[in-house]
């Protein structure tokens, strides 16, 4: 596999625990053949996507490589019940038809257990509108999560949803790529 796969942070850290697991799951994929693409607010002009310029020259490399993606991941830290408000305005950018029939994994770190439904019920609704093949949501408490300075750790049932997920993505894209041959 030499496909691509779009990987968009809902934290502006790039040492939150989001991005530690969607990093995580990026390396899972990347030994099964995926190339990895990493996006966060930090690499757009915050007022194309705060006005929604969708075809501003700093978005268009954005809309090009979920179009071409052989799926995506959103991996955000839990505010206010739900992902942020930056990954929703950044992925409110992309073209409703970029993502359809294509793998799509939410992924959510949050401090209370009790955000994993919601979460999950948000991306789910946000891949059905995309006709996105929604995955089962990615959902860890921070107390699985330890971050240290060069690295971070995971409980082990953490790491084994993270391998079970990493593993249900790479299958669902090879499985797509197979049924387009």
């Amino acid at each position: 596999m030499s496909e691509s796969i779009v990987f968009l942070m809902g934290s502006p850290s790039a040492t939150s625990r989001s991005t530690f697991i969607a990093r995580t799951v990026a390396a899972e994929a990347e030994r099964a053949g995926l190339r990895p693409s990493f996006w966060s607010l930090n690499d757009f002009d915050p007022s194309d996507v705060l006005f929604g310029r969708g075809t501003a020259p700093g978005i268009a490399p954005f809309i090009d490589a979920t179009k071409k993606a052989a799926g995506i991941v959103l991996a955000t830290p839990v505010y206010k019940a739900v992902y942020t408000g930056a990954l929703k305005a950044i992925v409110d950018l992309i073209p409703p038809d970029n993502l359809a029939g294509k793998p799509a994994l939410g992924i959510a770190t949050a401090k209370q257990a009790v955000h994993a439904t919601t979460v999950d019920q948000a991306y789910r609704a946000l891949f059905v509108f995309f006709q996105a093949r929604a995955q089962e949501t990615l959902f860890l408490r921070d107390d699985e999560v330890q971050l240290g300075p060069a690295a971070g750790v995971l409980s082990i049932e953490a790491e084994q949803r993270l391998r079970n997920a990493s593993r249900a993505l790479v299958q669902a894209i090879s499985d797509t790529a197979r049924a387009a041959l």
